[in-house]
């Protein structure tokens, strides 16, 4: 379902997106993949730094620029400390000079009373968290209403978002996702995809958000990618969070096309040559693999294409938009076939 709000960008990124149908034939339009790059923990390591640096490379910004509201790693007291928004200020001029924000969120564990982000909890926890009456659940609602607050500033300055709660849910790392290595739990799936509609509905429903563009990310290296899906009216992108030593040989992109819904590489980077991989061959891979991409957003300050090789030949290809080339502040910039 696509939020009046977000129409606008909404349109524009299925019309670059997985729709067309794939062909030996098929003639893609240049200028289809949005750039992006990941600003840091809200609060902890966010900064423009990262914006900087791949001006200063490439001679281009980022199209899209990621914040995350969890404060990275940290343990606190009191579970809401471990939302922050600060962030909003950089997004808010972001949006406005010609960008589009991304929030992600490393959520803290509402079973317990502090972060504990990668301490595994059994179904039964699981079920407490969703419950309202239980404390867990409402750890939960008072996490979802601070970041609701942080969203709807966001709103109320005009800003659509692509917000990407409950990422790699198949990986066995987050609380919210499986407890072992590839073991496939139908209840642990069936609680993912209650949980991830809890917060759907409290942010569009309750709090009246439609300004996000939804992003349902599974690890590219795991399986069940498709397992954890919530449904078509939950979701607007379907992308991968893809870290690769081959950027040719990255894991579910059909599977991803499978759901009809437009594709990105919502978080990504080299896990081998860091420092001197060439990024070249990753724009190269999409044009020749992945020709549905709409966007992706590389990860962290050591993985980032300024900090790597290639850095121009991904931000000055054809194929790439950057800030400024699919929105101005103001009005959209068509597309041409």
């Amino acid at each position: 379902m696509l939020k009046k709000f977000a129409v606008c960008l909404s349109i524009i990124l299925l019309l670059i997106s997985a729709a067309r149908p794939i062909s030996a034939h098929t003639v893609y339009p240049e200028n289809r993949v949005m750039s992006g790059a990941f600003g840091g923990y809200s609060d902890v390591t966010f900064s423009m730094t990262e914006e900087n640096r791949l001006k200063n490379a490439t001679g281009q910004s980022p199209a899209i620029y990621g914040c995350d509201y969890g404060r990275g790693w940290l343990e606190t007291s009191d579970i809401t400390d471990s939302i922050d928004y600060s962030c909003n200020s950089s997004l808010i001029s972001y949006w406005k000079s010609g960008g589009l924000p991304q929030v992600s969120l490393h959520l803290a564990n509402p079973a317990f009373p502090s972060g504990h982000y990668k301490t595994a909890i059994s179904n039964s926890q699981y079920k407490n968290i969703l419950n309202p009456s239980t404390v867990e659940g409402r750890r939960l609602e008072a996490l979802l209403s601070k970041i609701a607050d942080g969203l709807t500033q966001l709103k109320n300055q005009g800003v659509t978002v692509l917000f990407r709660p409950l990422h790699e849910m198949n990986g066995e790392w987050f609380w919210w996702g499986l407890t072992g290595y590839n073991q496939k739990d139908t209840e642990r799936i069936s609680l993912y995809k209650e949980l991830y509609k809890k917060i759907y509905r409290y942010m569009t429903e309750t709090r009246g958000l439609d300004n996000l563009l939804w992003v349902y990310s599974p690890d590219a290296n795991r399986d069940f990618k498709t397992d954890f899906y919530p449904g078509s009216s939950y979701v607007d992108i379907t992308g991968l969070d893809a870290y690769f030593t081959d950027p040719y040989a990255i894991s579910g992109y059909d599977e991803m096309l499978s759901l009809k819904k437009p594709f990105a590489f919502a978080e990504t980077g080299p896990s081998g040559n860091i420092g001197s991989f060439d990024y070249a061959v990753f724009i190269n891979a999409i044009r020749q693999k992945y020709p549905e991409t709409t966007y992706f957003l590389t990860w962290d300050e050591q993985l980032s294409p300024a900090a790597n090789q290639g850095a121009q030949s991904l931000y000055q290809n054809s194929w790439t938009l950057n800030k400024g080339e699919m929105w101005n502040g103001g009005t959209l910039t068509p597309i041409a076939e």
